[in-house]
């Protein structure tokens, strides 16, 4: 965040009113305010001001003057505040907001009206919407309101406003210049908060000086005797809340100078001492049930009066002389208890004794028995030493805690819950338990810890089945070695079903079971990862007993050539029949397979949900495979820069983390992105990276997915020759791998790249092999893509009609495709006589272009532009540089060639085939007007690089 500027208006001719009493000492932050006030009504810009300062040290006294003044230059505010307690209720800052201007709704566009009516609830229920829908809603009705006039908008207590309301603040927070809009915000010093991020001016708000200081409290406290004073100006150190808070707590002789003043206070705890007198006195059941409410933390009344002895009707009872003194009050509205200042909280808990608090969170760990993220902080802060039955309530909040995505939280309570056990089996089951949720959250570090070497030989079957799955995601995340993962997959799934077969405790077949399923989807990813047929074959010889998705996972991967369109349909089936409360790990498995079969776009919101909920519980695993996954979708349906967002911020997180294989999964998604616009740099340091760390540890998953990226950038360079050899590596012509789903984005790639080289036999054993696939079946996309696949190996006379099919289809969102489609068309169109071919070929070249462009698609823009000039029968422009009669890339070639390079060499060194090194130097001969090698140098000489 840049530092606050000297003074970043001009000076105004008007004066500052003088101070009221509260405001002693504030003289140049309301001239700061009154500039601002000018610059936004006199140029009709604004900016935001972030005011930062500790608690108590004025900071919304500032804010309200700000506002009075505002008000009184006839400026529209607008005000919200943070609130503690309402930091986990999306939306509830936003919704202060929005009242203010919810008299202009009637003006916005339907669509951004809805969105608005669904924060306030005012039309509609439901989930809320996307936040970037919101964000733009916002700005719209603020863009509207400030047409009628200058606003300020003022948020106090910025670090407890809640995170959905946070995202749009600093959405709008970017976005004021030239609106005539200010914000101005405050937040305590030291606290996080998402405006910290943006490029808002700080006005660092000081305790007050001492002349200040000594006004103020002479001033609010008339005929306080000096020597107090002086006392009090010391302790108090300058902060506002302290001066005018302090003096209430002195008996009458104290004031007035007749008795001595307390001994001073630690200065760590000075402000919060300030309210403990007032504690102090209250009852012992209103302190009971306002340390309830303190370590509640939301306020939420359902929650404390069910933690509270003798619930609701006691609790409120006990709550009335709370009221009455001012520390708390009940909002009816939301329905929670909102202490007057967080330091009345502070100095509630401070004050009460350690088996008060211990008693306290037990209550309200039963409490909160249905909400375990919340409830597990609790029953940790009830332990006091070995508690079987609270290492059991910690296990069971942990268990769950994982299940619904909160991999984090549930890594603690399960580690806490072995700690607690007395018994050393039970230990051991939890620290398994424990190793697992690291591992699914990005503890790799912590995994290793919990299952270090002397664990394997202690543990029963169950246990060490469990912290095998931890393990080998150690193995594959960190080390990329599949075959050391299967090799304990199979050894763990072997020792547990004898283990089953050995007990007649059904609570442990049960438990065995739950652990089998994982362990078996795991050997089927650890597999496909590595493209193994002989890892596949242990695989199959123990799928007999896995759950059904499982089982399905194993032939959608196994056999994609002969049962796609099969397992396309019971894809969708497995997916409706998932219960709506299912946790992630059942979705992430049979997602994993499913967007390969072209089902990106039916899960999207599947998907977005588990990576949200992944993110904010800490799993990275299920993060990481939904970022993928949403990567894909966004990628197929045009999405560009989505896509290489995603792939960016995921990579970033698994690099921090140490999940390289994920990483690298990310990278090759980034990789594809740049083959799109033609960024020939990034894709080849990205698959150069991909393929010499996957290629040594034989992962063929990670190879595919670098070959696709070459090939893409291929076809878009119009080097087909290359563009062919790394699609067959993906899948040979005719085939599509088992294991090798992927391999079904790549059939029009290939298809077009061995029609450009001359291989139509091979084209056509492609299109053929898609045919009885059913691929055209998966997907509105891929049935555009196999008909235009047809259209290009097939005969002549039938391409003019397998290409109006293809681009007949109007449900398909694929515009990347479809521009492609469009290009090969117009191209087609071009150099066959057709009736109104000339027309036509114009119509699907000027569509692909604009689609392409709008894209950034570089290079395939490049070859539409080309087209569209070889139709109008005027020549390509000539690049802007001197490279003479030589292409760009005959020119690197011919350079590198002079050097004395062979042709394998250049090919290595530039990702393509010594065949098309060899095609290349043959156009580059002639054009030259030499004969050998030996007389590029010279004749290179004067050409510059391009």
């Amino acid at each position: 965040m840049p530092t606050e500027p000297p003074h970043p208006y001009p000076p105004v001719t008007s004066s500052v009113a003088p101070s009221p009493a509260h405001l002693l000492g504030r003289t140049a932050d309301l001239s700061y305010f009154a500039d601002m006030r000018e610059r936004l009504t006199t140029e009709g810009t604004g900016i935001a001001v972030l005011l930062e300062g500790p608690a108590g040290v004025g900071k919304s006294a500032l804010l309200d003057a700000a506002a009075d003044s505002a008000r009184a230059c006839g400026i529209r505010v607008l005000h919200l505040a943070g609130v503690e307690s309402e930091v986990a209720l999306a939306y509830s800052g936003l919704h202060q907001l929005l009242f203010g201007l919810r008299d202009g709704f009637d003006r916005l566009p339907q669509g951004q009206r809805d969105v608005l009516e669904r924060i306030l609830s005012v039309a509609r229920a439901g989930t809320p919407p996307e936040r970037f829908a919101v964000s733009v809603a916002v700005l719209e009705a603020l863009r509207r309101t400030a047409d009628e006039g200058p606003v300020l908008v003022v948020i106090d207590d910025v670090q407890w406003i809640d995170p959905a309301s946070s995202d749009v603040l600093e959405f709008l927070a970017r976005r004021l210049r030239g609106l005539p809009v200010d914000v101005l915000a405050a937040v305590r010093a030291g606290t996080a908060h998402a405006l910290d991020r943006q490029g808002l001016v700080r006005r660092r708000i000081e305790t007050l000086d001492e002349e200040s200081s000594a006004a103020l409290l002479r001033s609010a406290h008339p005929g306080l005797a000096p020597g107090a004073l002086d006392r009090l100006l010391l302790e108090a150190g300058g902060n506002p809340l302290a001066l005018l808070e302090l003096p209430t707590l002195l008996t009458r002789d104290q004031f007035t100078g007749q008795a001595p003043l307390p001994l001073s206070l630690p200065v760590d705890e000075r402000l919060e001492a300030l309210f403990a007198p007032r504690v102090r006195d209250l009852p012992a059941e209103t302190l009971e049930l306002l340390l309830v409410a303190a370590l509640e933390g939301t306020g939420g009344l359902r929650t404390i009066w069910a933690a509270y002895p003798g619930g609701m009707e006691a609790a409120d009872s006990a709550l009335g002389p709370a009221e009455e003194t001012g520390l708390v009050r009940v909002d009816p509205r939301s329905g929670l208890m909102v202490f007057r200042h967080p330091l009345v909280r502070s100095a509630i808990v401070r004050t009460s004794r350690p088996r008060q608090r211990r008693r306290a969170h037990r209550a309200l760990a039963r409490a909160l028995s249905r909400e375990p993220e919340r409830q597990i902080g609790h029953l940790i802060a009830a332990a006091l030493g070995p508690d079987a039955a609270l290492a059991e309530d910690l296990e069971r909040a942990g268990q769950e805690a994982l299940r619904r995505g909160s991999g984090a939280v549930a890594v603690t309570a399960l580690r806490r819950a072995a700690e607690l056990s007395p018994e050393p089996a039970l230990r051991d089951r939890r620290l398994a338990h424990a190793a697992f949720a690291a591992a699914q959250s990005g503890a790799l570090d912590i995994t290793a810890v919990l299952v270090s070497d002397d664990y394997w030989d202690q543990a029963s079957p169950h246990d060490t089945a469990r912290a095998a799955v931890a393990k080998v995601y150690s193995l594959l995340e960190r080390d990329g070695d599949a075959a050391a993962a299967h090799r304990l997959l199979i050894r763990m799934i072997d020792g547990l079903r004898k283990a089953e077969q050995d007990t007649d405790d059904e609570e442990a077949r049960t438990s065995a079971r739950d652990v089998m399923a994982e362990l078996q989807f795991l050997l089927a990813l650890v597999a496909f990862y590595a493209q193994r047929t002989d890892l596949w074959r242990d695989v199959l010889g123990r799928a007999g007993e896995a759950p059904d998705h499982v089982r399905l996972c194993y032939t959608a991967l196994d056999s994609p050539q002969e049962r796609a369109l099969e397992v396309h349909h019971r894809i969708r089936e497995a997916f409706a029949a998932l219960p709506h409360d299912v946790g992630p790990r059942p979705v992430t498995q049979l997602s994993i397979v499913s967007v390969y079969y072209d089902e990106a776009s039916e899960y999207r919101d599947r998907w977005l949900k588990i990576a949200r909920r992944s993110q904010e519980g800490g799993t990275f695993i299920h993060w990481s495979y939904g970022t993928i996954l949403l990567g894909h979708e966004a990628f197929f349906a045009g999405r560009i820069a989505e896509a290489e967002s995603l792939a960016r911020d995921g990579m970033a997180l698994a690099e921090e983390l140490g999940y390289r294989l994920s990483g690298f999964r990310l990278a090759s998604q980034l990789a594809l992105t740049a083959a799109v616009r033609g960024d020939a740099d990034t894709v080849a340091s990205i698959t150069r990276d991909i393929l010499d760390w996957s290629t040594p540890r034989r992962l063929g998953l990670l190879q595919v997915s670098a070959w696709q990226a070459r090939a893409l950038l291929a076809l878009g360079q119009r080097d087909y020759e290359t563009a062919y050899h790394n699609c067959s590596l993906v899948s040979p012509p005719g085939t599509l791998p088992p294991l090798n789903p992927r391999a079904i984005w790549s059939v029009y790639d290939l298809v077009e790249a061995a029609v450009h080289t001359g291989r139509r036999a091979d084209a056509r054993a492609h299109v053929a092999m898609a045919q009885r696939a059913g691929l055209a079946e998966l997907s509105p996309r891929l049935g555009m893509l196999t008909e235009a696949a047809a259209a290009l190996a097939g005969p002549a006379e039938q391409a003019d009609s397998s290409f109006r099919r293809a681009l007949a289809r109007r449900d398909v969102h694929a515009p990347f495709d479809r521009a492609r489609v469009q290009l090969s068309y117009g191209r087609w169109l071009r150099t066959h006589t057709v009736d109104g071919a000339a027309s036509m070929a114009g119509e699907q070249l000027s569509a692909a272009l604009r689609t392409l462009e709008e894209l950034d698609a570089r290079l395939w823009a490049a070859a539409a532009r080309a087209e569209l000039d070889a139709l109008a029968g005027t020549p390509a422009p000539r690049p802007l540089t001197d490279t003479g009669p030589l292409t760009s890339q005959e020119l690197q070639i011919a350079q590198l060639a002079a050097t004395g390079l062979s042709n394998k060499e250049i090919g290595a060194h530039l990702f393509i085939s010594p065949r098309t090194v060899s095609t290349h130097l043959y156009n580059v001969f002639p054009k030259l007007g030499i004969r050998s090698r030996a007389a590029l140098r010279d004749a290179l000489h004067g050409i510059s690089r391009p």
